[in-house]
């Protein structure tokens, strides 16, 4: 069997534009189509729920069916397996899609789903509150560290030439040109160079989060110490009823206001208002969305 070039970067970069370009295309048509059987507030609920569905629909019809898709039809290129000699089989192909299309849904849905959760203040019911705040204030790095893998993943692609997606280096779908074409050198050259210089700006930028990342974590145990330093005091002295909880009757902790003006511990208060979203001493009702944490109060 005929050997087959590999496809070049240049080729892989404008086959996937192409096909963003014409998923976008159809994802228009399908909002339009919903705003307008079913209603926009239907569109705008499930907004991302439906690209997903349009995406699904652009692949299926494409890759899981056997078949080009039209940004490889446009460059001439065609997904193979490892061997570069046969095309992937059908469990291949929906592993390719359902990881390019379901796992960056679901990942950012249930990122952003444990961030509102943690925000709100509720709490993780196998966790203890320190380890709930430690992961409310540790989400954001996770977010920059899959930014941070993606652009890693971008870099080799440019110095190597495979696996533009990272769907494709885990299904082990590969690339092939159908018809041969001159390979430019000083193209290659190119995307070897906006390699380096794309490991270059990602090391100085792994470098500038490991510092801030440090900083992070010697404020948080500095605050945990002080925070125990002020407790053990506490347990010594009688509190004062301006700065006692009315729910648990010791010194506030990170003090909350309700609408009403009465003071509580921010853990109290949420505690409280999962089975009564009112104030527990004048009864005036309230969503817990409402309630204000006094930043630097607890230190007067």
């Amino acid at each position: 069997m005929a050997t087959f070039q590999s496809a070049g970067q240049a080729e892989i970069i404008r086959s996937s534009q192409k096909d963003e370009a014409y998923q976008t295309q159809l994802r228009g048509s399908i909002h339009d189509v919903v705003q307008s059987l079913i209603g926009t507030r239907f569109w705008a609920r499930w907004r991302k729920e439906l690209d997903v569905v349009s995406d699904v629909l652009y692949f299926g019809l494409t890759t899981i069916a056997g078949f080009q898709t039209l940004g490889e039809e446009y460059v001439n290129i065609l997904q193979v397996d490892g061997t570069k000699r046969a095309v992937p089989s059908l469990q291949r192909r929906i592993a390719l899609v359902a990881l390019h299309i379901g796992a960056p849904y679901l990942l950012d849905k249930t990122l952003s789903r444990l961030s509102f959760h943690l925000e709100a203040g509720y709490r993780l019911s196998n966790l203890s509150e320190e380890a709930n705040n430690r992961l409310r204030l540790w989400l954001p790095s996770v977010r920059r560290a899959l930014t941070f893998v993606n652009r890693v993943h971008m870099a080799a692609f440019y110095l190597r030439g495979l696996f533009y997606h990272i769907a494709k280096r885990f299904s082990g779908v590969n690339y092939i040109q159908v018809r041969r074409t001159a390979v430019s050198q000083a193209l290659q050259k190119s995307f070897h160079i906006l390699g380096w210089l794309s490991g270059i700006q990602l090391s100085v930028s792994l470098l500038w989060h490991a510092l801030q990342l440090r900083k992070m974590v010697i404020y948080q145990s500095s605050e945990a110490t002080e925070e125990k330093e002020r407790s053990v005091t506490l347990d010594t002295q009688v509190v004062d009823p301006r700065w006692r909880c009315s729910l648990c009757l010791e010194r506030r902790q990170h003090t909350t206001c309700p609408p009403c003006g009465h003071l509580y511990c921010w853990g109290c208060i949420m505690e409280w208002c999962r089975t009564k979203p009112e104030c527990p001493i004048c009864r005036d009702g309230f969503q817990a969305s409402r309630l204000v944490r006094l930043q630097n109060y607890d230190r007067r």
